[in-house]
């Protein structure tokens, strides 16, 4: 079946009408949560649910669960403000969650010329040390991209 038949079997079921209607309503609510959220942290979270006023919240790993948590109630305010209906924020880890829909990869960082520069010439002063070799492989890591 072509999408368009099979959004139209679906809008036609009206059993389906509101498992519909809850899917379109926490889309919404995943967009919302990437408009507010900083980058890096809206691709490792989903939200997965929305009952009795509790907006349900997945975080791939729990170091981004405690970032969520801290910002649980910044962001439970700036989506009221958007006219959803949520009371509170739930956070919950699931190690491995996939990120939202349509949530664009970060791109990964990389040093400017002056700082590479100042990083080399340090590494060259550095006598044999272990702060020496970790230099050393964030160096190599750099020119390697």
């Amino acid at each position: 079946m072509q999408p368009s038949k099979v959004g139209r079997l679906l809008a036609s079921d009206a059993g389906l009408q509101p498992v519909i209607t809850k899917a379109r309503e926490i889309n919404a609510l995943s967009k919302l949560c990437f408009d507010f959220l900083p980058p890096g942290l809206a691709r490792l979270i989903r939200a997965v649910n929305l009952r009795d006023r509790q907006l349900i919240l997945l975080a791939a790993s729990p170091a981004a669960a405690a970032k969520l948590k801290l910002l649980a109630e910044p962001l439970r305010t700036y989506v009221l403000e958007q006219g959803a209906e949520v009371n509170s924020v739930s956070v919950r880890v699931q190690p491995g969650a996939a990120p939202a829909v349509g949530v664009p990869d970060p791109q990964p960082a990389r040093l400017s010329r002056g700082a590479l520069d100042a990083l080399q010439a340090l590494y060259r002063r550095l006598p044999d040390s272990p702060a020496r070799a970790a230099l050393k492989t964030l160096l190599d890591h750099d020119v390697k991209r």
